[in-house]
């Protein structure tokens, strides 16, 4: 998903008080965290991920995570990665772009 730079700018605003949902540690990215992504980004569309123990790839996980869940990357602000997918669910759909 791509995202232009005016949907990137609303969307960090909007996710400037929002807290990490989802720590990666010194295990990465497995089958399990992009299922537990993917289920936070269908109810929320919004989320941060907090990169805890893999601060040298975060580039590569960052590409991958956004490749598997098919959502955007809005940004990468010190080890916290902001990624954008739209819910499939109208009730879930809160962001308007």
């Amino acid at each position: 998903m791509k995202l232009n730079t005016k949907q990137i700018k609303k969307l960090k605003s909007l996710s400037h008080h929002i807290k990490p949902i989802i720590t990666i540690g010194k295990e990465g990215v497995n089958e399990g965290v992009i299922n537990s992504i993917t289920e936070y980004l269908e109810r929320h569309e919004l989320i941060k991920i907090k990169l805890n123990k893999n601060k040298s790839k975060k580039n590569t996980l960052s590409e991958n995570i956004t490749n598997s869940t098919n959502s955007g990357l809005v940004s990468i602000i010190g080890n916290t990665l902001i990624i954008y997918k739209q819910s499939t669910n109208l009730k879930y759909r809160q962001i308007k772009l």
